[in-house]
């Protein structure tokens, strides 16, 4: 099935490309939950090593969707100030593309004191004993965090609950892929364990 695609490029070089990819993933999060679509992914056609890359490409089977989605007032609006360029919604070309996945991942999270702390509480909801912690060190793949926090004013939470007002992070891992999967995303426009769509990575 054919593919199209909206691209995002992040004008100037002094741009906090975290920051603003977070907001296109907030974004996605709202139009997708809005219409219950789970069909457009996301892709980041310049990863490297110490950066996401200074645009983000959303991907959909589906061209009238994707060209709703591309009137968004953030893109609109960002567009006029000239912080974003944005393309039109286009076929992508699929001769020779390598398909991967951007996946959201949660390791990271669980080896913060914040995160330990609520599964304490959670076992002790159910009745169960509090984990034995022990220090240690991880190693994790390489993946990018974009801090939701910045944006999302979360509500105020009850006095037992302080421990989970914490900054929430969206960690991103890049996996390759041999073929492309048809699968369905997150409403943030990632693949994980139940949403196995993948992406082209160069666009």
């Amino acid at each position: 099935m054919r593919r199209f695609v909206f691209l995002v490029k992040f004008c100037g070089n002094s741009s906090n490309v975290f920051f603003l990819a977070t907001r296109c993933h907030i974004v996605l999060h709202g139009f997708q939950c809005r219409y219950h679509l789970k069909s457009i992914g996301v892709s980041y056609p310049n990863w490297a090593e110490k950066s996401l890359g200074d645009c983000i490409a959303f991907i959909c089977h589906n061209r009238e969707v994707l060209q709703e989605f591309s009137c968004q007032p953030l893109f609109v609006q960002m567009a006029k100030i000239r912080k974003f360029i944005c393309s039109d919604v286009c076929p992508v070309n699929e001769n020779g593309q390598q398909e991967g996945q951007f996946i959201r991942t949660q390791k990271p999270d669980k080896c913060t004191g914040s995160w330990l702390l609520k599964d304490d509480r959670r076992r002790l909801r159910r009745g169960l004993e509090p984990k034995t912690h022990i220090q240690q060190e991880h190693v994790f793949d390489h993946y990018h965090s974009l801090n939701m926090g910045q944006i999302i004013q979360k509500p105020r939470m009850k006095q037992e609950n302080q421990g989970d007002n914490k900054m929430r992070y969206l960690h991103i891992h890049r996996r390759l892929s041999s073929s492309v999967i048809e699968g369905n995303f997150s409403s943030y426009g990632l693949s994980g364990e139940n949403n196995t769509g993948t992406v082209p990575l160069i666009l």
